[in-house]
């Protein structure tokens, strides 16, 4: 049953930063470390910096 609301899923655009961090916020439970996030046309990825903390990162910083 997931998979079936998983396929119904579109994926999110960012204008901003802001408007990235506070979807990161209430979604904790659903982004995935590792996940890469898209705002202002800068790619982002999850990363946890333990404790249950999650980070936007930009990707050019893990490259």
């Amino acid at each position: 049953m997931d998979c079936l609301k998983l396929q119904n899923l579109a994926p999110s655009s960012f204008p901003a930063i802001e408007h990235a961090a506070d979807w990161l916020r209430r979604h904790q439970q659903e982004a995935l470390v590792g996940t890469i996030i898209v705002a202002a046309g800068v790619s982002f990825v999850v990363i946890s910096a333990g404790a249950g903390l999650i980070v936007l990162a930009p990707l050019a910083l893990l490259a």
